[in-house]
C-alpha cells in the first residue's frame, strides 16, 4: 500500500503535473516566488515543483514556470498517479554524502561552541 502523498498542480485550471515519488523519502516542494532586486534587473514572479529523493540525495524537478498577475494557482493533494519528474540530479556517491555531513557537521560544531 503506498502512503506517499503528492501535488496535482494546476496553473489557470491547466493541469501542470501530478508531482510524486514513490520512493519511502522524500521532500516534494510547490514554491512560488516573487522576486525584484535593487542592483540587478532582474524582477518576476514564478512556480517551482521540484524535489529531493533523499537516499541518494538527487534533486528532482517537475515545474519551472513563469507567472503573471492574475494567475490562478491550484494545488490538490493526491497518493497516486505520480508523473516522472522532467529532471533528475546524478547520485551522490558515499564519499560525496559523508563530505556534506562532515562539513556541516563542522560548521554547526563552530556555530554552537560557546554553547558546548
Amino acid at each position: 500500500m503506498n502512503n506517499n502523498c503528492g501535488f496535482r498542480v494546476s496553473l489557470n485550471d491547466e493541469l501542470l503535473t501530478n508531482a510524486g515519488l514513490e520512493d519511502q523519502n522524500f521532500i516534494i516542494s510547490c514554491i512560488l516566488n516573487s522576486f525584484r532586486r535593487e542592483h540587478h534587473p532582474e524582477e518576476g514572479l514564478e512556480l517551482s515543483v521540484s524535489g529531493l529523493i533523499s537516499e541518494t540525495q538527487q534533486h528532482v524537478k517537475w515545474v519551472n514556470s513563469p507567472l503573471k498577475r492574475g494567475d490562478k494557482i491550484t494545488i490538490e493533494v493526491i497518493d497516486n498517479g505520480f508523473d516522472q519528474p522532467v529532471s533528475i540530479s546524478e547520485s551522490k556517491s558515499e564519499e560525496e554524502l559523508l563530505k556534506g555531513k562532515l562539513r556541516a557537521y563542522h560548521k554547526l560544531k563552530e556555530e554552537l561552541k560557546d554553547y558546548i
